[in-house]
């Protein structure tokens, strides 16, 4: 049996452990990673700095970075206008330069002895006299290119393969020979086919930083007929020198390419790489229209801004790659002081939140130290508001409760005491009978040895009367019990007064089922014979009235006495009671009313109705209960 209980309370345990251990791992992460959890514990300055802090630096991010975005934006939408208006305009310069080299190379071509000695009009040109014709052209091409600083080398070949040519002295790369000029002369006459016009621009045909120009040594007094190629070496700067030294385009990033897509100028965008490398490049642009246009693409591996524009006249498209970081160099000096600017305004906002969260929790943290001072039991204590805000307001609002505190317990130490005065003087009105009540009971049996029945039925009432004094004033019992005592009491009385006076009772049966504090009516009866009969010639009668309504029992002394004027019944209830009546009746009428508001609150109580000369009513109201439970719940 003990292993298999075993086995039965192990899945128990397990699963105990497990969740145990899931709700120590629930409650571990949050204290761990859940910043917004733990931000409850913080005191409420903590919380106020914090937040300011948190939106102050929202705030700056967003305007920092609106604003750092918008210039960006501007600086680059307007340098992309720029760059375009750049481009353009050195398109129509390059265009114009284009035309003017091209006309210039007529004048060339215009010349009589260079045109009969390449046209070989004058004779045949044979090994014999070649080297003296080479040089008279040669002779030619210098006068021409000396008037034209940018043109670096001339190489002509005729008809019937003769090669002339002309280099300048101080070119970058010297050393053309007849080989060289043969094969510049090869490659010029391919493209010129390739390209099937009469004159075609393209890269160097000599492997230097040059542009060519190629063209058919046409005959100017009839153009259909050629007498050969020739090719003009321009030196790049040609077109270079368009550019001014403060302009966004420069030869690092300008691409020319000429209309049959060749690259003629190819920068740092280009240098290092083939013509089919540069073709590819330009062909991952796209499609090339006749009018500027400007994109973001990669190039290199760097993004730049490309601005693009084709001329209408030459073909050529000019292409610029402005690197975005040079484009956006600008903004960096924007930025700083944006950065600047919003630091400068983030540390003022913190002091003037760790200011405002101060003097927020000040009046908090006062208020707080009132309460603590409260709780120690001093409530004399008062917090004083430093403003009319809701801080101040409550603080008002303590003052008024902790005197509202004050008071209620004042009054609660009043009532107990009145209550132990009360009950005090019950108990000393039990000690005499009690002492009383021993000896009368040797009274009663010594007047029953002798046949005095009369005083033992006196005494034995008198003892009954001691009997009920001494269980208790706090104590309840029915109204017929109460009601017992008082007749006890009034055949107590009667035997010394007679017929003076006579008692009428009228009670309903349920206010006899009734619970009633003891001793209410006795007193009540006393002091209708004592102070209202007694002093009254006339035959007293004295009713007492009971009935139970609506949860409330009303319980009636009424006699015809002499009555009361209002100053009697005020006093009757508020005097010293010891010495209005002493002995037994000390227990008296206000010990009646005390104990009742002891008892079931202030609502309830004695009360009076009488006037001189007109009887006096004395009018008891408790709250209803033939239960004794339902008494221990009604009492306060």
């Amino acid at each position: 049996m003990h292993s298999g209980v075993g086995r039965g309370l192990q899945p128990r345990s397990s699963f105990e452990e497990v969740t145990m251990e899931e709700r120590g791992g629930a409650m571990r992460i949050p204290e761990r990673f859940h910043l917004m959890r733990r931000m409850k514990d913080f005191r409420i300055r903590t919380k106020i700095l914090l937040s300011n802090i948190f939106i102050i630096l929202l705030l700056a991010l967003a305007i920092g970075s609106v604003a750092t975005l918008a210039s960006r934006h501007y600086i680059e939408a307007n340098t992309r206008e720029l760059s375009l208006n750049v481009i353009d305009q050195f398109s129509k310069n390059v265009d114009n330069r284009v035309e003017e080299f091209v006309n210039a190379t007529v004048f060339l071509l215009n010349d009589k002895p260079l045109s009969q000695i390449i046209s070989e009009r004058t004779g045949a040109l044979t090994d014999s006299n070649y080297p003296s014709a080479y040089t008279r052209v040669s002779n030619l091409l210098f006068q021409y290119g000396s008037n034209n600083p940018y043109l670096n080398a001339i190489t002509i070949r005729n008809n019937n393969g003769r090669l002339f040519w002309w280099e300048r002295p101080s070119a970058a790369q010297r050393g053309m020979n007849t080989t060289v000029a043969r094969q510049i002369a090869d490659r010029a006459a391919a493209k010129l086919d390739a390209a099937d016009k009469g004159i075609v621009w393209s890269a160097s045909l000599r492997g230097t930083d040059e542009v060519a120009l190629t063209r058919s040594y046409i005959d100017i007094n009839q153009v259909n007929n050629d007498f050969g190629i020739i090719v003009f070496h321009l030196d790049r700067d040609y077109f270079m020198k368009l550019l001014s030294d403060g302009s966004i385009i420069h030869t690092d990033n300008l691409v020319i390419l000429s209309g049959q897509g060749d690259p003629l100028i190819a920068g740092k965008i280009g240098s290092g790489q083939s013509a089919q490398e540069v073709r590819e490049l330009v062909a991952n642009i796209g499609e090339r229209p006749a009018s500027g246009v400007e994109r973001v693409m990669r190039v290199n591996g760097e993004k730049a801004l490309l601005t693009q524009y084709q001329s209408v006249d030459t073909g050529w498209n000019i292409l610029c790659f402005i690197p975005l970081n040079r484009l956006l160099a600008g903004t960096r000096v924007l930025e700083t002081i944006i950065i600047a600017v919003c630091i400068l305004f983030i540390f003022i906002a913190v002091i003037v939140a760790f200011w405002f969260s101060v003097g927020t929790t000040r009046d908090i943290k006062l208020l707080e130290r009132t309460m603590r001072r409260v709780e120690d039991g001093d409530f004399n204590v008062k917090a004083v508001p430093r403003g009319r805000d809701e801080i101040g307001m409550l603080a008002v609002r303590f003052n008024m409760m902790v005197s509202r505190i004050n008071e209620l317990i004042t009054n609660v130490s009043d009532e107990r005491l009145a209550k132990q005065q009360a009950e005090y003087s019950v108990l000393l009105a039990q000690i005499n009978p009690h002492f009383l009540y021993n000896t009368l009971g040797t009274i009663r049996w010594f007047s029953h040895s002798r046949g005095q029945s009369e005083i033992e039925r006196m005494i034995s009432a008198l003892t009954g009367l001691l009997k009920s004094s001494i269980r208790g004033a706090g104590e309840f019992h029915r109204f017929s019990e109460e009601m017992d005592d008082v007749r006890k009491y009034i055949h107590i009385q009667k035997i010394g007064y007679g017929d003076a006076f006579e008692v009428e009772y009228e009670a309903d049966p349920n206010a006899m089922d009734g619970f009633v504090p003891r001793f209410i009516v006795q007193p009540l009866v006393e002091n209708a014979i004592m102070h209202g009969l007694e002093m009254s010639k006339e035959t007293g009668l004295i009713r007492i009235l009971a009935s139970a309504e609506k949860g409330i029992m009303r319980i009636v002394v009424e006699d015809n006495g002499i009555g009361m004027d209002p100053a009697q019944v005020s006093e009757l209830l508020t005097s010293d009671r010891e010495k209005r009546y002493p002995g037994l009746n000390s227990i008296g009428v206000r010990n009646v009313h005390e104990r009742i508001q002891s008892f079931y609150g202030d609502r309830y109580g004695l009360s009076f109705e009488t006037a001189k000369g007109a009887g006096t009513k004395a009018m008891i109201h408790i709250p209803y209960s033939n239960r004794q439970e339902e008494v221990k719940r009604d009492v306060v």
